[in-house]
């Protein structure tokens, strides 16, 4: 197989996408090597402790996490806010004024027009009036049909937009749900095998001490 600059290129990113896992073995890796090169009783239970803490700090990782998914602020951000409603802690009061506007909608102004034949119109002049009358109906019923359907359509497009946004969220709340459950499992292996070697060092140093010196 050849190996060429765009392979080596392509290498970094396809290394990247296992970062937990070097940073799980990286971690590992340098207490045993510590343990190794300096086989000490002390030197190996500290190499455990600090790695039974660091697992420890995955736990507080992967809250952490959880919250930033759900928008909460971390638990630095919490803490200051909590300390600075300390009530002996001197705080600035300011007062600010708004101006509040009150918008009056009103409906819509309709004009009907009516023709009335005179007190002295004559027969034909009677029919005339009616024909208009009721043609001016037919232009009536015909304008407000129009705007029923036009208001319909406002309605049916705004549902539509409604059904498209529930979706969305729907959707974003199921992969806030999903990341939940199972987006942590990375770094709980990471803690559990930390606290695993971590335990092992601290609890067996002397025997490890005494085989390797």
């Amino acid at each position: 197989m050849i190996i060429n600059t765009a392979r080596l290129k392509a290498l970094g990113p396809w290394l990247a996408e296992a970062n937990y896992t070097w940073l799980a073995l990286g971690v590992t890796a340098s207490a045993l090597l510590v343990s190794i090169l300096y086989p000490s009783e002390k030197v190996i239970r500290y190499a455990g402790l600090i790695l039974q803490l660091l697992g420890i700090g995955t736990v507080i990782w992967g809250i952490s996490l959880t919250r930033a998914l759900f928008g909460h602020p971390s638990f630095a951000a919490k803490a200051l806010s909590w300390l600075q409603h300390c009530p002996l802690l001197k705080r600035n009061v300011v007062f600010g004024a708004g101006m509040a506007a009150i918008a009056v909608i009103g409906g819509k102004a309709r004009a009907y027009q009516s023709h009335s034949p005179g007190p002295d119109a004559t027969i034909d002049q009677r029919l005339d009036s009616l024909e208009r009358n009721i043609q001016l109906i037919h232009e009536r019923i015909t304008g407000t049909e129009n705007e029923m359907d036009e208001e319909l359509r406002k309605t049916a497009d705004a549902i539509k937009s409604e059904a498209r946004s529930r979706e969305n969220e729907d959707r974003g709340l199921h992969e806030k749900l999903e990341a939940t459950g199972t987006g942590g499992v990375h770094i709980s292996a990471i803690g559990a095998l930390w606290l695993f070697v971590g335990v092992v060092l601290s609890t067996a140093s002397q025997e490890i001490s005494c085989f390797f010196q």
